[in-house]
């Protein structure tokens, strides 16, 4: 399958990631990630060139991974730098290295041919960084293609049927889908789904979690596709009239990473500007993300994906398209865009 790589994947959240080296599938590609007695990170190839043997089983020696099998020992650019067999160090002996850069609580890797450019990774998630926010965050391995992961975060209608515990009490999913404004903004690089309840009930969450008892509220959920598989989620409520950013605010990160055509990291974080000393609104908040994630959203990727067969494009199977499909059939058009034009050149 062919991948957008002149931009930023996210990796593995920083504490996984430890001088005993991770093994990672990325873009169908074996990687290694471990940290050198310094604290930064790194990535390599998880293949030795020698027997093809995962340097991931090996360990770190003064810094050097050290393949399992062999001996053979490669330094953080990839060169290997010891043979413990004779003196001189076969010269066909290195493995691919990947910029990482350590930003908004997440490793990201680089996996393309031009140099990595930090630039390129959206600010979106500057929260992570803001003192008046605190989060909470999971990761687990969905066996779908990633587009897939993409197309249900862009279209929420699916969110009365799927998720009851963001339900509002007393209106139906029917009602609750009326109620809802929605604006589509197609840009270059980014496409936003807008969906707002003006002057409507709050869901359960922001009453039982976050303590609100107004009895109507403006809500938002506003989901901001960057390519190639990221998701800035927008989310909060507001008292009527009252500045969006005094009221419940919850921004959030979804980070999808290809693992293979039909695997992918699903690395998510949501955060909330209320309760911030608070630890069990930690580990409510938590379970309620882990319980949508894992025990809905993820079993119906996976078993539309299993009805799929082998296919990873969704258009290709001449879809019904429902007006609720403009957010993500946009962003897979733009990501298709921009991965013919990285072949092109």
């Amino acid at each position: 399958m062919t991948y957008l790589r002149n931009c930023w994947y996210a990796a593995a959240w920083p504490h996984e990631v430890s001088e005993a080296p991770l093994a990672r599938k990325l873009l169908g590609h074996h990687v290694v990630l471990y940290r050198t007695t310094d604290g930064v990170a790194h990535a390599l190839e998880d293949r030795c060139p020698h027997r093809f043997a995962p340097l991931s089983m090996g360990r770190l020696i003064d810094d050097q991974l050290q393949c399992p099998y062999h001996g053979l020992r490669f330094d953080t650019d990839g060169a290997c730098v010891y043979n413990p067999h004779y003196d001189a160090l076969p010269r066909a002996a290195k493995v691919a290295s990947y910029p990482l850069l350590d930003r908004y609580g997440m490793l990201w890797i680089w996996m393309g041919d031009e140099p990595a450019d930090p630039a390129k990774l959206p600010d979106d998630f500057a929260f992570f960084d803001d003192p008046g926010f605190k989060a909470v965050s999971g990761y687990l391995m969905v066996e779908a293609n990633y587009q897939l992961i993409v197309d249900n975060l862009l279209d929420l209608t699916h969110a009365p049927y799927l998720h009851p515990a963001f339900a509002i009490p007393g209106i139906s999913a029917g009602e609750r889908l009326k109620l809802t404004t929605t604006e589509l903004v197609r840009l270059p690089q980014r496409v936003i789904a807008r969906r707002w309840r003006k002057n409507c009930p709050p869901n359960g969450p922001t009453r039982t979690l976050f303590g609100f008892t107004d009895a109507v509220m403006d809500s938002r959920s506003h989901m901001h596709w960057l390519p190639p598989s990221l998701i800035y989620f927008d989310a909060g409520a507001s008292r009527i009239n009252e500045a969006e950013e005094l009221g419940l605010c919850l921004p959030a990160m979804h980070a999808i990473t290809p693992a293979t055509e039909h695997s992918s990291h699903y690395f998510f974080a949501q955060a909330r500007n209320r309760l911030l000393d608070d630890a069990k609104t930690d580990e409510t908040l938590l379970a309620v993300l882990v319980n949508a994630f894992v025990n809905e959203d993820e079993p119906m990727i996976e078993a539309q994906q299993a009805r799929m067969g082998g296919e990873t494009d969704v258009l290709a199977l001449d879809p019904v398209l429902l007006k609720s499909d403009a957010a993500p059939v946009s962003a897979r058009r733009i990501l298709a865009q921009m991965i013919d034009a990285e072949q092109a050149g």
